[in-house]
C-alpha cells in the first residue's frame, strides 16, 4: 500500500490522539468523513495500523523509573536472550540494533531497588554478556 501525504498526516493526528472520532479528523485535516473513515480501514487492513493504545500520563511516567539497557548477547543466543526478557514485566520494550551491543530494552520500575534488581536478573540471564545502563531523567517530546 502506498502511503500518500494525507496518509501521514492522518497517522500523526492519531498518534497525537487516537481517541479523536472520524469527524475530529476530517475537519482537522479538511478531509472529507467518509475520505477519512475510508483511509482509516485501508490503513488497518494493510497492517500500517497495527492497533490502538494507551499513552501513558506525564504523573504516572514522573512517578516510575525508566531506564534504557544496552545489552550484549554470546553468539546464537539472540532468541533465547529475547524470550527470557519478553517474561520480565519490567522489560516494556526490546530492541535489536546494529553495532557494538545487540539489544536496548526499555525498563520501567517504581524504585531504584528494583530498578537493581531488574537490572541483576538481566545481567544474570544466560547468554547476556555485558549490560550498560542509563536512567531517563526526562522527556523533551514524544510523537507516538
Amino acid at each position: 500500500m502506498e502511503i500518500t501525504r494525507s496518509d501521514r498526516r492522518l497517522l500523526a493526528a492519531l498518534q497525537c490522539d487516537a481517541r479523536q472520532s472520524v469527524s475530529e479528523l476530517a475537519r482537522q485535516l479538511g478531509l472529507s468523513r467518509t475520505t477519512v473513515q475510508k483511509r482509516l480501514a485501508q490503513l488497518e487492513a494493510s497492517g500500517v495500523i497495527a492497533g490502538y493504545r494507551v499513552k501513558l500520563g506525564d504523573r504516572f511516567v514522573a512517578e516510575t523509573l525508566q531506564a534504557y539497557v544496552n545489552i550484549v548477547v554470546e553468539p546464537k543466543y539472540g532468541a533465547p536472550v529475547a524470550r527470557a526478557l519478553q517474561r520480565m514485566s519490567e522489560v516494556v520494550a526490546l530492541y535489536t540494533v546494529s553495532g557494538k551491543i545487540d539489544m536496548v530494552a526499555l525498563v520501567r520500575v517504581n524504585t531504584p531497588l528494583e530498578l537493581d534488581t531488574a537490572l541483576d536478573r538481566i545481567g544474570a540471564t544466560e547468554g547476556v554478556r555485558d549490560t550498560e545502563s542509563a536512567i531517563l531523567l526526562s522527556t523533551r517530546f514524544d510523537r507516538r
